[in-house]
């Protein structure tokens, strides 16, 4: 690193990412930046919010549907890692 610090473990050990699913990762990533937080709570990105992404994106068919289904995987599993860091008596 430019600072002469050491790489922090977890971005030593962080997962790789296999060939062909970059674009679910991106899709996953511009959709989050638009995710509604209704009382400081995350709602699941909806099913309008990917269509329009997939539409501007020029994405159609197989692919679409591989994307509504990578983007919702990765939805599922972003908003149980948020639920398993609040702070217990809190919310839900």
């Amino acid at each position: 690193m430019r600072e002469g610090l050491p790489i922090p473990e977890r971005m030593r050990n962080a997962p790789s990412l296999k060939p062909g699913l970059e674009l679910f990762l991106m899709a996953y990533t511009d959709l989050d930046r638009g995710r509604p937080v209704i009382y400081g709570d995350y709602s699941s990105l909806s099913w309008d919010l990917i269509d329009r992404w997939c539409h501007a994106h020029g994405i159609f068919g197989e692919t679409r549907e591989d994307v509504f289904a990578h983007v919702r995987s990765l939805d599922d599993a972003y908003l149980k890692w948020r639920e398993s860091k609040r702070p217990k008596g809190k919310g839900k």
